[in-house]
């Protein structure tokens, strides 16, 4: 079984060029919050690209991440470009940053990586961590994308097993729009997009596609 601390040994796995989303995002929050800086929780962090990008524009930037490997990436990331940030080491069911309230948080194509139980005890978990009228930006996968018969073995409704490649053994979850109304039921959703790529070849290369995938982008506000 692939795991995160393995993936981000590789650089093949790792992105390096923030989603301009984001960047969007966080200038959405400086319009609702003009005191700055503004306290930012990029969830999952990964490699920390949007770590970095926080940071950079001069917000108080935390992140966490279950892989060892891509919270210390992030550090010496950080270091190379004199930039500062709170990192923790810390699986998405638990609370990484609980004496923390933030004015936003970000997961970039995280959240996905689990079954439902868990993806809504991390929901939760940011909700808790989030200021009145803080906001949570989201993408995650969607019913809508790719074949059915290639996402491997089913292990709850939605949940999918990859049985080989680089991310063999790693949970999928699939969500359909009343699964992400049902997951952010607490929430008031500000933005609920429904982005459906379509490849029109058959035997596509992802190892070097660019282009995105189907997927569901998702900003809510507490």
């Amino acid at each position: 079984m692939a795991t995160w601390n393995e993936l981000f040994i590789n650089e093949k796995f790792i992105a390096t060029l923030p989603q301009p989303e984001v960047y969007k995002f966080i200038k959405v929050l400086e319009g609702s919050f003009p005191d700055k800086p503004l306290s930012i929780w990029d969830c999952c962090c990964g490699a920390g690209r949007h770590t970095i990008l926080i940071s950079q524009m001069g917000h108080k930037a935390y992140a966490s991440d279950i892989s060892e490997n891509g919270i210390n990436y992030t550090q010496k990331w950080l270091e190379s470009n004199e930039l500062m940030a709170t990192l923790k080491v810390a699986d998405m069911t638990n609370n990484p940053f609980p004496d923390t309230d933030f004015h936003g948080a970000i997961s970039w194509d995280a959240l996905h990586h689990n079954t439902i139980d868990n993806i809504n005890k991390a929901v939760d978990i940011v909700y808790e961590n989030l200021c009145a009228g803080g906001m949570f930006m989201v993408s995650l996968l969607s019913t809508k994308a790719g074949r059915p018969d290639l996402r491997g073995k089913e292990i709850e409704k939605n949940t999918f097993v990859r049985e080989d490649g680089p991310e063999k053994g790693v949970p999928h979850h699939y969500f359909d729009e009343q699964g992400i109304r049902d997951l952010f039921r607490k929430w008031k959703i500000i933005s609920l997009v429904d982005i459906v790529v379509t490849y029109t070849e058959v035997n596509i290369d992802h190892s070097i596609n660019p282009f995105p995938y189907t997927k569901w982008n998702v900003i809510v506000q507490k």
